[in-house]
Order: C-alpha cells, then sequence, then structure tokens
C-alpha cells in the first residue's frame, strides 16, 4: 500500500474511533481502535509494512517524552522508590521468569527469543488503562504509580529487548558484557537526553529574550526534541530510549513560568494531547491491521512453536493450543506481577520497621489485585515486538518472529478486554492512604497564592497617589478585589461546614458566570454571522471566551 494513503487511512480511522468513543463512552478506546483496525486490514486484504527500526523511531520517541514531560515531578520523588521496584526490578523479574516460561511452553521457540517477547511484554500501558476504568476513577495516588512504571519500565524493558535481540543476532550471549553495555546505554542515555533538551532550552531561552516567545516554533522545536535526543544516543551506541525519557524529565523541570509564555504553554498542552492521541490511536489500528494476516499465518505458526529442540520442524502444537497458550502467558504475567507486588511492599513494611520509621498501613487485597490487573499492555508492547528483525545477519530468518508476534498480539487483545471488565469493579469505592493530601495540599496553595495577591494588590493601591487621575477608582477596585482575595485566604481556617458552603458558593457562581459567558459566545456568534464583526475580532473575543469557561468549568466541578 501506497505509504502515503497508508497514513491518511491510519489517521482517518484514529478520527472514527475517537467519535466512536464519544457516543459509547463504556467501550475503551484501545479496543475500538483494534476492532476498526482488523476491519480495514480484513476488507482491504493489503497488509501494512514498516521497517522496524523506522517504526521504532517514529513511536516510542515521542510517546516517551511526553509522558515524562507531563509526569508530576514531586510524585516522581515522592513515590520513587515504589515505581522504582516496578519498572526496574519488576521488569527484570518478568524478562526471567516469562521467558523461561515462555520456552517452557514453546520448546521450538529459541530462548533468545522467549525473552525478547518477554522483554516487549514487560512494559504496562498507563493511557490504555486510564480508559478502561469506567465511572470509578482511580485514586490519584495509584495512578501516579502505574503512570510512573509505565513511563520507566518501557525504557527499562526496551532495553532488554534490544540485548536479547543482540543475543538472537550473534548466537552469544555474556553477562559481564551485557553489564557493561547496560551501563554505558543507561547512564550514556539519561545524559544525551539531558544535554539535549539543556541546549535548545538555552537557544531558545536567548531567542525569547532577544526577540520574543513564538509559540508554534517553540512548540515545533520541543517536538523534535526526542527525535534529536533518540538518533543521538543510538549514535553513540546508547539508549536512544533512556534518552527521550531523560528529556522529557529535564523538560519537566525546566521553568516555563514565565507570563510571556502563557501561549505555548496553553498551545503546547493542546498539542501534545493531540500527539498522544494520535500516536496511541495509530498503533492500536496497527494492531488490529495486522491481525487478519496473523490468523492467516496461524497454522504455520502453530508449526513454528511446536518444533521441539532436536526434533522435526513440522511438528505443531494446534492452533488451539497456541491460543491457551496466549491464555496462559497472560495468567504468568499476572500472577509474577502479583508476587513482585506483594513481595515488594512486604519488604517496603518491614525495613520500614527495622528502621524505625513510622509504621505504614497495610494495603489491602484488592489493592494489590488492582496494581496486578493494571498491568495492561498497550503500545509500546506492540511497537516493540514490531521493531523485531526479520532477518539474522547472515541472511536467515529471525527464529520464531512471527510466533512472537503473534503471543504479544494475542496477550495484547486478552488484557484490554481483562482490565476493562476487572477493574471498574475492582475500583468501586477503593482509597489509598494519604489520598486526601492533595486536596489540602491545593487548598494551602490557593490560600497561600491569595496573601501573595493581597500583598502585591496592597503595594499597587499605595502606588496611587490620592491626587492621581481615577484614584477613587483605583481604590473601589482594590478594594473589591482584595475581599476576594482575603475570603481564599481565611477558607483552609474555615470549619468544615462553612468551607463545604464557601465551596458551594464558588460553584453556584462558576455555573452563574458560565451561563453568562455562553451568552456572549451566542450572541458573538450571532454578530459574525450578520457581518457585524471581522474575523480577527471574532477569533480574539472568542479565544477569551473560551478561556474563561475553561477556567470556570474547573471551577464549577471541584
Amino acid at each position: 500500500m501506497e505509504t502515503m494513503t497508508a497514513v491518511l487511512i491510519l489517521l482517518v480511522a484514529v478520527v472514527v474511533s475517537g467519535g466512536i468513543g464519544r457516543f459509547v463512552p463504556w467501550l475503551p478506546q484501545p479496543l475500538i481502535q483494534v476492532a476498526l483496525g482488523a476491519l480495514l486490514g480484513g476488507a482491504s486484504g493489503v497488509p501494512i509494512t514498516l521497517d522496524p527500526g523506522l517504526f521504532l523511531l517514529l513511536f516510542i520517541p515521542p510517546l516517551l517524552f511526553l509522558d515524562a514531560w507531563r509526569f508530576p515531578s514531586v510524585e516522581l520523588r515522592r513515590l520513587g522508590g515504589i515505581i522504582l521496584t516496578l519498572a526496574v526490578g519488576l521488569v527484570m523479574f518478568t524478562v526471567v521468569g516469562a521467558g523461561h516460561i515462555i520456552h517452557w511452553l514453546l520448546p521450538g521457540l529459541p530462548l533468545a527469543t522467549s525473552f525478547a517477547l518477554a522483554a516487549v511484554l514487560s512494559p504496562t500501558d498507563a493511557v490504555a488503562v486510564s480508559g478502561m476504568t469506567g465511572r470509578a476513577p482511580m485514586p490519584a495516588r495509584l495512578r501516579h504509580i502505574l503512570e510512573g512504571e509505565a513511563l520507566l519500565n518501557d525504557a527499562s524493558g526496551l532495553v532488554c529487548l534490544q540485548f536479547a535481540v543482540t543475543a538472537a543476532l550473534t548466537g552469544t550471549f555474556s553477562l559481564g558484557a551485557a553489564t557493561g553495555a547496560f551501563l554505558w546505554a543507561a547512564v550514556g542515555g539519561l545524559i544525551v537526553g539531558v544535554v539535549t533538551v539543556a541546549a535548545v532550552h538555552l537557544v531558545q531561552d536567548w531567542v525569547i529574550r532577544t526577540r520574543g516567545d513564538h509559540a508554534a516554533l517553540t512548540i515545533l522545536t520541543m517536538l523534535l526534541v526526542p527525535f534529536a535526543a533518540y538518533l543521538a544516543a543510538e549514535h553513540l551506541a546508547m539508549s536512544g530510549i533512556l534518552a527521550a525519557v531523560a528529556a522529557g524529565m529535564t523538560l519537566n523541570l525546566l521553568p516555563l513560568e514565565e507570563a510571556g509564555q502563557v501561549a505555548t504553554r496553553l498551545q503546547g498542552t493542546a498539542v501534545a494531547d493531540m500527539v498522544q492521541f494520535t500516536l496511541n490511536g495509530v498503533i492500536f489500528v496497527l494492531l488490529g491491521w495486522q491481525l487478519p494476516g496473523i490468523l492467516g499465518q496461524a497454522p504455520a505458526i502453530a508449526v513454528q512453536a511446536g518444533a521441539p529442540h532436536g526434533g522435526p520442524a513440522d511438528t505443531p502444537v494446534g492452533l488451539g493450543w497456541l491460543g491457551l497458550h496466549v491464555l496462559f502467558i497472560v495468567g504468568a504475567l499476572l500472577g509474577l506481577r502479583l508476587l513482585w507486588v506483594w513481595l515488594s511492599l512486604w519488604i517496603t513494611r518491614a525495613l520500614a520497621r527495622r528502621l524505625g520509621r513510622p509504621r505504614q498501613n497495610r494495603p489491602s487485597v484488592r489493592l494489590i489485585i488492582v496494581t496486578a490487573v493494571a498491568g495492561v499492555r498497550g503500545a509500546v508492547t506492540l511497537a516493540g515486538v514490531l521493531s523485531l528483525p526479520e532477518w539474522l545477519r547472515d541472511g536467515v530468518p529471525f527464529p520464531g518472529r512471527d510466533v512472537a508476534v503473534f503471543l504479544a498480539c494475542g496477550v495484547i487483545l486478552v488484557s484490554l478486554p481483562l482490565a476493562g471488565v476487572l477493574l471498574p469493579w475492582l475500583l468501586r469505592g477503593l482509597a489509598m492512604p494519604e489520598e486526601d493530601a492533595s486536596v489540602e495540599e491545593e487548598r494551602l496553595a490557593e490560600a497561600a497564592m491569595a496573601r501573595a495577591a493581597l500583598r502585591r494588590l496592597e503595594q499597587a493601591h499605595q502606588a496611587v497617589p490620592p491626587t492621581a487621575p481615577d484614584s477613587d477608582l483605583y481604590a473601589e477596585a482594590a478594594v473589591r478585589l482584595m475581599e476576594f482575595y482575603r475570603r481564599q485566604v481565611e477558607e483552609p481556617d474555615m470549619p468544615g461546614d462553612a468551607r463545604a458552603q464557601s465551596r458551594r458558593r464558588q460553584t453556584i457562581d462558576a455555573e452563574l458566570r458560565l451561563v453568562a459567558v455562553r451568552a456572549k459566545r451566542d450572541e458573538l456568534a450571532r454578530l459574525h454571522r450578520v457581518h457585524a464583526v471581522s474575523d480577527d475580532t471574532w477569533r480574539r473575543i472568542m479565544h477569551s471566551l473560551d478561556m474563561m469557561e475553561a477556567s470556570l468549568a474547573r471551577a464549577r466541578v471541584r
């Protein structure tokens, strides 16, 4: 299929999936995209093929970069220990454990390929999980843990994949050499990512200070950063994946609060949402597109999987047994994850007691099960397995590649609906310790900001001489605004009932303001239709009204 046509079809499929998801919100978005892709692949009968290296370059760096950029750095520091045990320890545990289980189940699959498959199955997809919780929202702390895990285990899982592929290509594996190469790739990749963003930021900062901010140029430059970091690291035989993650984290820590960059922040968030939705959607549509071809090759795949060591190459396990193997692998991954989560929590509590730290609340069994079930495989798993090379260096087909692709796709397709069914039920009424801390934190932050606003207003009011023109108007406006901020300062110290009433008053006020804003928008639209205002005036006022509505809508739901 012609490349441009294929790209347009994939983008249209993502748009259609988003429209369908608006009408059936209870159906997980990834499943809609997989189904659309399967329909398109079956109807066209034409496979979409991408160079594995190109596929990895196009999808993984921007997704990891955006995830790292969006992840709250405070939560990463606060939950860093838990996240690292899942993102690094669990990945290694899964690669070793699942790799041996897969090789035991399918002896016709070489051990290196089994480890490669386990490596691509180790990363989880927090984006896929977030769309499956239904009307039972996930506790914020648990969501941050899963997002942080998904951010870092993408990198660690794909680094393990690179070592497994190297072992398959060369036929040798040295633990010492692998450890040295891992350290070089990991540490070097992190340094390349940090240096790339720091260099770009210095240049951009100089341009903004000398010539002003240009939102479109700044955003486009940032979108190119993950590709630059990835390619630079890969050129130096380092981990481009970790370079993209480090670039996103570094950008997250850089100051972007200047008043002159309001447009960049607003537009950048919208562009990031669009890019992330598009890339994730395209990957799931591609997964569905591959299904008809994979199912058509299933008998041959079953033959490859069933060939025992030293036995005849045409000894099949049967297609039904291959499907059961998918279920068994899903169960093994779930069991390994459940075991690791339980062990890590038990060890953490034991260490806390030994070090004399405050006793931690024992996590409920349901919380441990939710953490295990939420380990859904998604976009990164598919991108990783499709990045497996088709040929060895001597021109021989990569052993077991079709089997690995089939099993990885099967695990994704089973884990997605499994989480979609179980998570909404398991999350009902689930709470975590310190879950209300963010609410209190927000109230204290608002009070601190209100005190700062009061100080600045008092200074501005005192700076206006009584004899100055419109001094009485300045005084009236300052008193009105200062009264508004004083209520925000006093709110955290109010009794519970008074605080609830104050919040309710603010909600009602926001609702009435929304009514007024929407009425203004309707009138502006009427004036534009009758050509009473120009297009430029219409766009400028409409943008202001949109910003007001977004702010009021947030205040209404708090």
